[in-house]
């Protein structure tokens, strides 16, 4: 135990700080593989009585730091994420913070669902005059004037498709 317990200690260590380079499922592996073999000498060398404790607060805290992340991540998202969900959510033609569809130009009268959005067939209309447009349910700028080129744009995209200038997505 004198050897396996600072080696895992390395090994998780290792694991936390390079979590996103390539060899990451490399060092998952050596990590895992010293837990099994930490679990297999406590198994052989504490009594069943007391090991079953041990296995049982260890899962414990594990999960309690699995969910700590998992609240942590849908708490506060990266910006690449939610780029991806406002990117998504405005090619469906909702919007991108409470799913309400987005009714201008063409499909001003027209009702969807994520399933049917891409089976519709959207009348054409002749004078698609852009404007900027706030979603009704919930209040959201989803359409607004570009600072640079005077354009409507996608308010929670991070550049506009007309002259590309950038906004902060995260403060949207």
């Amino acid at each position: 135990m004198a050897i396996l317990l600072p080696i895992l200690a390395v090994a998780t260590v290792v694991i936390i700080k390079k979590r996103s380079s390539i060899y990451f499922p490399l060092l998952l592996a050596f990590g895992a593989a010293t837990l099994l073999k930490v679990a297999l000498v406590l198994h052989e060398y504490f009594p069943t009585k007391y090991f079953k404790y041990i296995f049982i607060g260890v899962l414990l805290l594990v999960v309690g730091r699995l969910l700590v992340h998992f609240i942590r991540t849908i708490a506060f998202p990266k910006t690449q994420w939610l780029v991806k969900q406002y990117r998504e959510a405005y090619e469906r033609f909702l919007c991108p913070v409470c799913e309400y569809p987005i009714r201008i130009g063409p499909r001003r009268f027209l009702f969807w669902t994520r399933r049917t959005v891409n089976k519709m067939i959207v009348p054409t209309e002749q004078g698609n005059q852009e404007e900027a447009y706030t979603c009704p349910a919930c209040g959201s700028e989803l359409f607004g004037e570009c600072s640079a080129c005077h354009k409507v744009r996608h308010v929670m995209l991070p550049h506009c498709s007309h002259c590309g200038v950038g906004n902060d997505v995260s403060a949207s």
